[in-house]
């Protein structure tokens, strides 16, 4: 796995974990430090769920310090380490596991662009697989976000490989993913609804890199 873990350091990873999710506005800043305790058996980290993000949970029973960020791989990891992907084929269609959301265009062997699906550019095609779209370029600046599609790839392959100690399943990734690529928003609790800038900072919470 692609873990950055420094021992002698935690707070190192935990400082980039706690600027990512505070700017994103997901979770009170107590929630942010050294997760304590190592998950029950079959069970996530509950201070890693959606559910401990958002509740400012203060718990810390006594065992090993983990921290959410080593709970999965990245999207560069997955991108290069396809051999390793977990019952799932790379070239799989984006749109047959997530929702319809993106048009591509090969910019060279290890790089694709992607448009939004329903009216692609000149020189894109629709439906890119599950590859293309970890090999996207592009940010935050617009729907439908390759960046998002990025970490929800990612999280997806993260939710298969790592269950049942992932504090996502696969169909919540789809859905948060869906819910909020069109500019929308995902009902985390009651009065509690996330958009695309917060579910890809929950996303990458959950692994470094």
């Amino acid at each position: 796995m692609e873990h950055e873990h420094d021992p002698k350091h935690p707070e190192q990873s935990v400082d980039t974990t706690r600027r990512r999710l505070a700017k994103a506005g997901l979770a009170a800043p107590a929630v942010l430090g050294v997760l304590a305790s190592l998950p029950v058996l079959g069970a996530p980290p509950y201070e890693c769920t959606i559910s401990g993000i958002i509740s400012g949970n203060l718990s810390r029973p006594q065992g090993t310090p983990i921290k959410c960020g080593t709970l999965g791989n990245s999207p560069g990891y997955w991108k290069n380490t396809t051999n390793e992907w977990p019952s799932v084929n790379r070239n799989a269609l984006f749109n047959s596991v997530f929702a319809d959301a993106y048009c591509y265009k090969i910019k060279n062997k290890n790089t694709t662009e992607l448009a939004a699906a329903g009216a692609c550019p000149t020189g894109y095609s629709p439906n890119p697989t599950l590859l293309q779209v970890l090999q996207a370029a592009g940010g935050m600046s617009e729907p439908p976000y390759p960046a998002l599609g990025r970490a929800a790839v990612a999280s997806y392959l993260n939710a298969i490989k790592f269950a049942p100690n992932y504090p996502l399943t696969p169909e919540r990734v789809v859905a948060m993913f869906n819910a909020v690529y069109q500019g929308g928003t995902y009902n985390v609790a009651p009065g509690v609804d996330w958009d695309a800038d917060q579910v890809k900072a929950y996303f990458e919470s959950l692994y470094n890199g």
